[in-house]
């Protein structure tokens, strides 16, 4: 199991790896409309944090698409559907890790946030969501294409609807920029909101499990057909 795991994980990494130029830009567009925003708008730093949901959320759909014809190899030679969906999600959570320390630091450098661990946690729950959030959209449409535009409009309207309102607690990335409003006001308490964000990334990685099943899955083997008895005048004919 574990050296499956780790083969899972290596190969996703390497379909990443082809692609890290489209990963470095994803990487970057956070911090890009956090540095339009730093300096004329004090909400800077939620909007930087809750758009760190593309760095994670389009490397995870870039892992999840290119992999179809593969998984289903890999289906074929006994790997489960667990282990394919969590050698990926290891790969993709790390690197969102990496990036969410990388774009909140920077961040906490340029605003001076009265709580920048709020900023942190809120970078990290941000990314913890948008990497299951990534392969539902990536195992549920047929092309990057749709599955990026949805990214963008989850992200848009958690970014621009009133934290209050019932659609931004509906949508993954309620309780990250609940942290990420506190980082200037009173402190949020932490463990609510990781308990919120766990459940909801657990939500979206089992409809990526099923999603996955349905698409990439190892069609069963034809039922074999069993010739039907031969008449009585046939074997008289014999």
């Amino acid at each position: 199991m574990t050296a499956r795991l780790a083969a899972v994980a290596a190969a996703h990494a390497h379909i990443l790896a082809r692609r890290r130029s489209a990963v470095a830009l994803l990487a970057l567009l956070p911090l890009a409309i956090y540095g339009a925003l730093y300096r004329h708008s004090p909400h800077a730093v939620i909007v930087g944090g809750v758009a760190s949901a593309f760095s994670a959320g389009g490397a995870a759909i870039f892992s999840m698409l290119p992999a179809r014809a593969a998984d289903q190899r890999l289906a074929l030679a006994g790997y489960r559907p667990a282990v394919l969906i969590t050698g990926r999600l290891i790969v993709l959570e790390a690197g969102s890790i990496v990036i969410s320390l990388i774009t909140a630091s920077v961040m906490i450098a340029g605003t001076g946030p009265a709580h920048p661990a709020d900023v942190f946690a809120g970078v990290i729950l941000t990314g913890i969501a948008a990497v299951p959030l990534g392969l539902a959209l990536g195992a549920l449409l047929p092309r990057e294409l749709e599955a990026v535009l949805v990214l963008i409009g989850i992200v848009g309207i958690q970014i621009t609807a009133d934290p209050d309102t019932v659609i931004s607690a509906l949508l993954p990335f309620h309780a990250a920029s609940q942290l990420l409003d506190a980082a200037d006001g009173a402190p949020a308490t932490f463990w609510p909101r990781l308990a919120l964000t766990v459940t909801y990334s657990a939500a979206l990685l089992a409809i990526a499990w099923a999603a996955w099943r349905h698409r990439a899955g190892v069609r069963r083997s034809p039922t074999t057909i069993t010739p039907a008895p031969r008449s009585h005048q046939a074997r008289e004919r014999d």
